[in-house]
This record gives C-alpha cells, sequence and structure tokens, in this order.
C-alpha cells in the first residue's frame, strides 16, 4: 500500500463545471422561507420561475430541504 492509496479508495465530491442558476435566487427563497416556513417547495418553484428561473426543480427542491435544516 502506498501513501496514494488512501486518497485513491475515498470517494471525492467533484464540482460542477458552472455555477448553479439556483445562486442567482438563493436569497430570495430564503427569503420567503422567513415570510412563510410552511411554504410549499413547488409554490417557491414556481415563484422563482415567474422570476426568471429556468434550472431543475431538484437542484430547488435541495437548497429548500437544506435551508429548513437549517431553519
Amino acid at each position: 500500500m502506498t501513501p496514494g492509496d488512501d486518497q485513491a479508495r475515498s470517494p471525492r465530491r467533484r464540482g460542477v463545471g458552472r455555477r448553479s442558476q439556483l445562486v442567482l435566487f438563493s436569497h430570495w427563497v430564503e427569503q420567503w422561507l422567513v415570510e412563510d416556513p410552511n411554504l410549499s417547495s413547488a409554490e417557491i418553484l414556481s415563484r422563482i420561475r415567474r422570476s426568471g428561473y429556468r434550472g431543475g426543480k431538484s437542484a430547488l427542491y435541495e437548497l429548500v430541504r437544506r435551508l429548513r435544516l437549517l431553519g
């Protein structure tokens, strides 16, 4: 076993090649959840889509999940 073997065996998370579109809208999502913690993810998606968000819903749902855990 060589020193580099541990690194080769452990999975590393890779960054995405481009910045998420969601970054531009995340402050709005945070604010909406402060104003109404029970706001559904579907309603948040609808709101940011009306505001110009064209990204995926999975990314948004993950952001909402993380924010709810922190809040």
